[in-house]
């Protein structure tokens, strides 16, 4: 069984990467988001949907003159970068966390299918790395919740058997980006890199590069990593 993810931060390259990827090596390939943004995702519950446009709609309430589909291109950080507390209640807590862990072993579980008939999947981001915490996090890394959660992905989840990391500076992904700040980008590389670390199946690509030589390193790892696996 194999699998392959590509991850890093906004503005890596993590999606063209992975485009370019199925449709230039000559391998049986299948892709997956594994990511937590509802509008990418190309296998997703009908729940998570729920979940996201409800989110979508309280936002838009509280941001008078907003139309829904401006409220849709906004990214899961802006959905929430209001909201300084976590005053969801027990109940709603622990149905999210239901639906995030049946949505990510759903995914797996395609994504086992996929495997099981001699696909190598590739995927676009990955659960474990998407929910690191933020390095300006000021209150999800206190509920019990999300504890619980970030432990089930990191001790039950799978873990892909190739994960490429595509690591650009902070100053590259801000250019090409323009979110966030460069003190944040720079944690943020860190709480990735102390994690990919610990895994000894975690490769680095310099992402800054120029596209072709990015592709390059990557093509490279990942046909060793399937031959290895033949």
């Amino acid at each position: 069984m194999s699998s392959i993810a590509i991850i890093g931060q906004d503005g890596a390259g993590k999606t063209t990467m992975s485009d370019m990827v199925l449709q230039k090596l000559p391998l049986k390939m299948k892709y997956i988001y594994m990511g937590r943004n509802v509008e990418s995702g190309n296998i997703m519950l009908p729940t998570s949907w729920l979940i996201h446009y409800y989110k979508i709609y309280k936002y838009k309430k509280s941001h008078k003159g907003l139309n829904f589909d401006e409220a849709k291109k906004l990214s899961l950080h802006e959905l929430d970068k209001n909201r300084k507390v976590d005053t969801r209640g027990k109940i709603a807590a622990t149905l999210r966390l239901m639906n995030r862990l049946f949505e990510e072993w759903f995914r797996l579980s395609i994504s086992w299918y996929y495997q099981l008939l001699g696909y190598l999947v590739v995927y676009d981001r990955h659960f474990i790395f998407d929910y690191l915490p933020d390095p300006k996090d000021t209150y999800s890394k206190h509920r019990l919740t999300t504890k619980f959660h970030n432990w089930t992905l990191n001790n039950l989840y799978e873990k892909p058997g190739l994960i490429i990391f595509l690591n650009a500076p902070a100053e590259v992904l801000f250019s090409r980006k323009g979110e966030a700040t460069l003190d944040y980008l720079k944690a943020k590389n860190d709480v990735f890199l102390n994690t990919g670390k610990k895994m000894p199946n975690f490769k680095i690509v310099d992402a800054s590069k120029p596209l072709d030589q990015v592709f390059e390193n990557v093509k490279n790892l990942i046909l060793e990593y399937s031959n290895s696996r033949n």
